[in-house]
Formats: C-alpha cells, structure tokens, sequence
C-alpha cells in the first residue's frame, strides 16, 4: 500500500490554491462592474449632451454642464478604481500561477514516488514467486529422485 508522506502539505496546497481561485473570481468580477458602471456613465454622459442640445435643454443648460461634469469626474474616479481593481487582479494571479506550480511539483512529486513504490513492489513480488519457484522446483527433484 502506497502512502505519500506529503499528502497533507498536497492538500493544503490544494485548499490554498482552491482560496485564491476563488479571489481570482472576486477580483475579475470586480473588474467587470466597475467597467460596467464606466460604460454606465459614459452612456449617462451621451445622454446628458443628447438632452442638452434639444430645445427641453437650452431653458436650463447650466444644470446639464453641471450634470455633465459631475459625471466626468465620477469617470475619472472610476478609471482610477478600474486601474487598481486590474493591478489587484493581476497580483491575485500571479499567486495562483504559483500556487498552482507548486500543487502541480507535489503532484508530479507524489507520481514519480508512487511509480517507484510500484516498481519495487513488482520487484519484491517477482522474488517471492521466483523463490516459490525455485522451492517447487526442489520438491519436484526430491520426489523424483525418491522414486
């Protein structure tokens, strides 16, 4: 029976990895909301010059200017969130890039120990049957030799 003395430094790289996959996760969703809510804005923009050039909009067109720089500088303060969220993102993988890499020697580790385990089973077994062998091989010689 096969027993890897480093299943559990295995399994704790695997729960590790399993953690920041799930981070990984979390950081790409939060770059998609917060470009969502770019796209939001930048469409809010379009239409706040829409209403601005209409005649509806030329009776107050100071709140539009003021409407539409309220949403420029909201821009501006999400591209700076996007711009974090994606540095962020790209930290949480890299350390799942190595947290895989390491998994992934342990694994490899474990099935070159398990191969030679093997082998060496296989070589203590064809002894043993070499040795029954060779032990029927006596009994046969000694029960001709009496007759």
């Amino acid at each position: 029976m096969f027993k890897y003395r480093l299943e559990k430094v295995l399994s704790l790289r695997e729960q590790e990895l399993e953690k920041i996959k799930i981070e990984f996760q979390e950081a790409a969703n939060q770059v998609r909301q917060i470009e969502l809510k770019i796209q939001q804005n930048k469409s809010q923009q379009t239409a706040t010059q829409n209403n601005l050039v209409t005649p509806e909009g030329l009776t107050s067109p100071k709140l539009y200017i003021n409407r539409l720089n309220y949403l420029k500088q909201q821009l501006e303060t999400l591209e700076q969130h996007l711009m974090r969220a994606k540095e962020i993102l790209l930290e949480v993988r890299d350390r799942m890039l190595e947290a895989q890499q390491k998994a992934e020697a342990l694994k490899r580790h474990r099935e070159k120990k398990k191969a030679e385990h093997d082998k060496e089973e296989l070589r203590k077994e064809e002894i043993e049957l070499n040795e029954i062998a060779l032990i029927m091989r006596r009994v046969r010689e000694d029960q001709n030799a009496e007759e």
